[in-house]
């Protein structure tokens, strides 16, 4: 992967700098290159190993568990003068729940925009969207074997549409507008009363972390002078009548628990707590607002630290109620050729009004107090990020379990929607610690 060869006279024919202009940090492996077209092939797997530690009243309270993690291909190239990214998911990770969430994931063309500046592109297709630190790291580069749970506040996943990003000196932005239904949504054309679709923008300051916005790096080697950056996050979106539903109600992949119907009880209602129906659903409205910052240091004789904070809130509201969430993070690592140790601690503060809609609106057992992760980490990148060991153990503190009688308990943090089963005869629910330890092993090229 990292035999990449620079392209002096592709990036000279586009003029635009490539914190702006490329399409993934991963380079993948060169098949063609010429000067009118180029082309590499990517790739990532990763198997994880979890074992965990659950209070269970009805089955074993030692878990272990064995999955492909990830199992992704994709390609990336130029041609015809703008560059273009694919990247697909295969096995688990991104199993069909309903006839969308096909596997595609990113399916994007960055076009140059020479007469707005050099450095100012326009991406078209299902990309990321421009939102959070954490939520834009691509999980190849992280040094944690998942995402913190404050990821599951703020969360946005992929979505379609198109993104205005440009650069000038060391300040940085994009500004996108997407459908607000997710990845892979099938063309369905029916009967709809439009709301405001999805505008993200991301603005900030960096001087040389990220080689792009999109998808950063956790970590970074051959750390030779002192980095920063720090972004402000942004995104509002009025949601739209559409068939018999809404579109943010139909998501149903990459959905944050402030847009979870599992959680958001008045996204599906109608009067009264009642389910609702195509005549009395309504048209919610969603906000985001966040900022983030990363410090990267060199210490010396291959030696650096890496520091990052960020937080994030969000509101929901329709005629029938009104919900926010929280959530924060702050992590730091030390790597030492390559060894890298570090640790992260987050939180996530879901409202006390969020709960499971059921016969009127019945707040849930899992809000209302904060919940905390701690989480040390090691990893050992035998060949870089292409080949490499992660192991981390989480600590949940504060966490809910869900308890379906007959069955066993369910950790939020793992099973967020098995919230569900408390809707069925003696189920129950409480707040635990729950301690687990991961391993991860990681090929990419």
């Amino acid at each position: 992967m990292r035999k990449l060869k620079c392209w002096p006279a592709a990036l000279a024919a586009l003029a635009v700098c490539p914190v702006v202009n490329a399409q993934s940090v991963n380079p993948g492996i060169e098949v063609l290159s010429n000067e009118k077209a180029a082309i590499a092939i990517q790739g990532r797997g990763q198997m994880i190993g979890l074992g965990e530690i659950v209070p269970d009243p009805v089955r074993d309270n030692a878990r272990v568990f064995l999955f492909v993690k990830q199992a992704r291909l994709g390609f990336k190239g130029r041609a015809e003068g703008f560059k273009f990214d694919v990247q697909a998911a295969f096995g688990g990770e991104n199993v069909a729940g309903t006839n969308t969430d096909l596997g595609l994931l990113d399916f994007v063309a960055d076009v140059p925009l020479r007469r707005m500046g050099e450095n100012t592109v326009l991406k078209v297709g299902q990309f990321r969207v421009p939102y959070s630190r954490e939520g834009l790291t691509d999980r190849g580069y992280m040094n944690f074997a998942e995402r913190s749970i404050m990821n599951m506040a703020s969360y946005q996943g992929r979505d379609y549409g198109l993104a205005l990003q440009t650069r000038a000196g060391n300040f940085v932005g994009a500004a996108g507008v997407f459908s607000g239904g997710g990845r892979d949504v099938p063309q369905r054309y029916l009967p709809e009363r439009l709301g405001v679709p999805e505008i993200a923008v991301r603005l900030g300051y960096d001087d040389g972390v990220d080689d792009e916005i999109y998808r950063v790096k956790g970590t970074e080697f051959d750390i030779q002078r002192s980095k920063k950056a720090a972004y402000l996050n942004v995104l509002y979106m009025q949601d739209t009548l559409i068939g018999h539903s809404t579109v943010l109600n139909v998501r149903t992949i990459d959905k944050n628990l402030l847009i979870n119907s599992n959680y958001n009880q008045f996204i599906a209602a109608g009067p009264a707590g009642a389910a609702g129906t195509p005549t009395t659903l309504q048209r919610g409205r969603i906000f985001f607002v966040g900022g983030d910052a990363v410090l990267r240091h060199p210490l010396g004789q291959g030696s650096a630290v890496e520091l990052e904070v960020e937080g994030n809130y969000g509101g929901y509201e329709n005629r029938y109620g009104v919900l926010h969430i929280a959530g924060a993070r702050a992590q730091g690592a030390y790597r030492q050729g390559p060894y890298q140790a570090g640790v992260r601690y987050a939180a996530l503060m879901l409202d006390p009004r969020a709960g499971l809609r059921t016969t009127g609106f019945k707040a849930s057992p899992g809000a209302g107090s904060t919940m905390h992760e701690i989480t040390p980490a090691l990893t050992w990148h035998i060949k870089g990020h292409n080949l490499k060991v992660v192991a981390d153990a989480p600590v949940y503190l504060n966490m809910p379990i869900y308890i379906e009688r007959g069955v066993g308990a369910y950790v939020f943090a793992n099973q967020p929607d098995q919230i569900t089963v408390l809707t069925g005869a003696g189920a129950n629910t409480r707040r635990t610690t729950i301690v687990q330890g991961r391993m991860m092993f990681q090929f990419m090229f």
